[in-house]
């Protein structure tokens, strides 16, 4: 049935799109293409693309469990039409994808620890001299920043990485359950304004 079909695969589709939010910054990092910086927005669409998919779930058992099919005449091609196997199927493998999609960010944080990662073009750190090396780890300073929007453990990928890419940044620790970002910098090469931009550039927002 059309209608089914479009309801399952409206589904997986919303379900794919609600887990942005999570999967988006976990496969920009792994490609190097730098932030996700649409995932706040996902984030916040997130309850009702959720909520849509599990709709549409509904409809499409509907129309294959609950639906009464119209009376059939003796000898009619509906009479002997077999029973749609791999619509079922179908249907209960997309419940699952939605399911997994659903949980993501339970899961993805851990996912992405294990998955290698390519840094993007031209972001690799330069090796300063000795003395000067030396002289800047005299004036580290830390600041902890209030991160707003974070929802799971792979939202904190592209705030890690936009942070990494700061000049004068040597070294930030990411927590999203926390909602802030502890970071270590040279004051000599950059300041807080400058930091606070870099995690806005990813979507979330500094405080």
């Amino acid at each position: 049935m059309k209608e089914k079909s479009l309801a399952v695969g409206g589904a997986v589709i919303a379900a794919i799109a609600a887990s942005l939010c999570c999967v988006g910054p976990v496969l920009f990092a792994v490609l190097g293409l730098g932030a996700f910086g649409a995932a706040s927005v996902f984030e916040a669409a997130r309850p009702y693309l959720l909520g849509g998919a599990v709709l549409l779930l509904a409809v499409g058992f509907y129309w294959t469990y609950f639906r009464r099919q119209a009376a059939c005449a003796p000898g009619e091609a509906c009479a002997t039409k077999p029973v749609n196997r791999v619509g079922r199927a179908g249907l209960w493998i997309a419940s699952i994808a939605v399911l997994a999609f659903a949980l993501a960010p339970y899961y993805i944080g851990h996912l992405a620890s294990a998955l290698p990662r390519r840094q993007p073009p031209g972001t690799a750190p330069s090796a300063l001299p000795a003395d000067q090396n030396a002289g800047s780890q005299a004036s580290i300073k830390t600041v902890v920043v209030a991160v707003d929007g974070m929802s799971c453990s792979a939202c904190e990928i592209p705030v890690k990485d936009a942070l990494a890419q700061t000049p004068g940044v040597h070294a930030a620790d990411v927590s999203y359950k926390q909602g802030n970002a502890r970071i270590e910098f040279d004051p000599k090469r950059t300041n807080i304004d400058q930091i606070r931009r870099a995690i806005d550039s990813t979507g979330y927002k500094a405080k």
